[in-house]
């Protein structure tokens, strides 16, 4: 029987999602000024916006190629052109806390290959933590001293990261984490499955393969922090430089990631990516409400291109996806 969510279920959360975006959007907008937001955005074009949607799908292919290094660590045995199908169908639920809903990359392996989802899981966790780092070290490289005042963030989230990539690789912890769940009636059940995750969640965290993995991440992202320049020096100053949205930018999505309790990040990466950029605005030469307006603008046309797009593009995948089980089901 097929493990598929069925599309009623992804009907009704991608509603709940989107209306909570549009209350976000119509509160920044609201906020920024609309005449002013309107204007603004008067000063993009076609170009921009694919130049953006191109350099966002440079990046998935970084990503992709870290799911096929991860995926064959694991041991699933799939066709590049299936793999990728399923990869890029984890994009439809981008919106979701902490990108969870890319978990769905497991169940669609599950239906796929038979891989268990304890053997699968790993993969995204080891995506998130990846992706997480790839941030910090882009931060790291750009110019931060005018974000200073949130280098709590990074902090908190390198702490966490490195922690959870310590206590994972340390056997001891892993083994007594399974021997508690073991002893916990019938949720000892799953203790040969945890077992199973943290192994090779191990593999997928040692240096060989982590160095690897957050190079490939360093350069997905930059390639959306690209796309997130580009837009921002379409709207605003045109002496923004790239080390400037790069801080801005990463920093706010690592913000919108900590922040799990939120679908993608919605409302926590758009508030602080806003702030700043009108910061950054204001301190090139544009005027308070100018900035203002600016900053909302270039932060919706953005998180339209790196969020919304990615999840269409996953939508599209996982249409792709089913027709084409759809068919070798009934070739079989």
């Amino acid at each position: 029987m097929s493990t598929l969510p069925s599309n009623s279920r992804l009907v009704r959360g991608m509603i709940i999602s989107c209306v909570v975006s549009l209350l976000v959007y119509a509160g920044i907008i609201a906020w920024a000024d609309t005449d002013g937001v309107l204007e603004a955005l008067q000063h993009l074009e076609a170009i921009h916006l694919l130049g953006a949607a191109g350099l966002v799908l440079l990046g998935y292919g970084l990503r992709f190629v870290r799911w096929e290094l991860y995926r064959k660590r694991v041991g699933v045995e799939l066709d590049t052109g299936p793999s990728l199908l399923i990869f890029l169908s984890g994009l439809a639920l981008t919106v979701s806390p902490g990108k969870l809903g890319e978990a769905f990359k497991c169940v669609l392996l599950k239906d796929e290959t038979g891989a268990s989802i304890s053997s699968t899981a790993p993969i995204v966790l080891a995506e998130r933590l990846t992706d997480l780092l790839s941030l910090l070290i882009l931060i790291a490289l750009a110019n931060f001293s005018q974000h200073a005042e949130h280098a709590w963030i990074l902090w908190v989230t390198l702490t966490g990261c490195l922690g959870l990539v310590g206590l994972i690789a340390c056997p001891p912890v892993t083994r007594l984490a399974v021997l508690l769940l073991g002893r916990m009636g019938r949720l000892g059940r799953l203790a040969p499955k945890l077992d199973h995750a943290l192994n090779n969640a191990r593999q997928l965290l040692a240096p060989r393969l982590l160095i690897p993995a957050v190079l490939l991440g360093v350069g997905a992202w930059s390639f959306e922090c690209l796309a997130a320049w580009g837009i921002a020096l379409a709207i605003g100053p045109p002496d923004l430089s790239y080390s400037q949205v790069v801080a801005a930018f990463s920093l706010s999505l690592v913000a919108g990631a900590v922040a799990i309790f939120t679908p993608g990040g919605l409302g926590v990466t758009e508030g602080l990516y806003t702030s700043q950029l009108e910061r950054l605005f204001q301190s090139l030469g544009s005027t308070a409400k100018a900035a203002r307006a600016g900053a909302a603008s270039a932060t919706l046309v953005t998180r339209l291109m790196t969020l919304w797009f990615a999840v269409l593009v996953g939508l599209c995948a996982l249409g792709l996806h089913r027709r084409r089980r759809r068919i070798l089901a009934t070739k079989g």
